[in-house]
Order: C-alpha cells, then sequence, then structure tokens
C-alpha cells in the first residue's frame, strides 16, 4: 500500500513535466513573403504573407471564402491608390462598411457581401 502511495505522486509529476515544444503560434516556421498574384493566407505551413511594403498589397479573399474562413486561402493583390466615388455599400472582412469594394480593396480589406454590415 504504502508503494501505492509512492508511485500515484510521482506518475502525476511525471504528467505534468515540461515538454520541448513551443506552445501552438509560438516557435513555428518563419512567414514566407510571397509577391501579386500569389497564394496568400489560408492554413499553410509555413504561413505565407503579402510581400512588399504593407500598404502596397493585401492578401485578398473571395467572398464565397468567408475572408479565409475554414483555411481558405487568399491572392496577394495590389492596393488600389484610386477609386471612383461610386456608392455600392460592401461589408469588409473587418466588419466596416465601405463605400465600395475598391475603398475596401484601398484599405487592404476583403469584401464579405455586398451591402452595408450588419449588426448582430
Amino acid at each position: 500500500m504504502k508503494l501505492a502511495w509512492l508511485v500515484l505522486p510521482l506518475t502525476l509529476l511525471a504528467a505534468c513535466a515540461a515538454t520541448d515544444s513551443p506552445p501552438p503560434g509560438h516557435g513555428g516556421p518563419d512567414p514566407v513573403v510571397v509577391g501579386i498574384g500569389e497564394m496568400c493566407g489560408g492554413n499553410t505551413r509555413p504561413q505565407r504573407i503579402c510581400g512588399g511594403a504593407p500598404e502596397a498589397s493585401y492578401c485578398r479573399y473571395e467572398q464565397a471564402a468567408m475572408c479565409g474562413a475554414a483555411d481558405a486561402p487568399g491572392t496577394c493583390q495590389p492596393r488600389p491608390q484610386m477609386c471612383t466615388r461610386e456608392y455600392r455599400p460592401v461589408c469588409g472582412c473587418d466588419g466596416q462598411t465601405y463605400g465600395n469594394a475598391c475603398t475596401a480593396a484601398s484599405a487592404g480589406v476583403s469584401v464579405v457581401h455586398e451591402g452595408e454590415c450588419r449588426a448582430d
């Protein structure tokens, strides 16, 4: 019986031992910088991010990709430098309403759906 009291604490201590693996999201491979027209986002390892200055490009997701949900990848696209003032509101992946798809892209944001964002 005394042996059982000795084995139980040792078993619990062994279960709490530190591991050599980093916590999720830390210590993985460095992101790969990709260019215009290449796949970005999604659940790729290593992570693929758009290169260049952040204000020059962004990872554009198709509306069906729901802003990269379910690990859907996007495509690196240049941010538009100028947009028309046409008002055709769209809801961006950041939950903000933009005047049109071009102004959303100019801000580096993909479109979730046409029309204003709904307050849920």
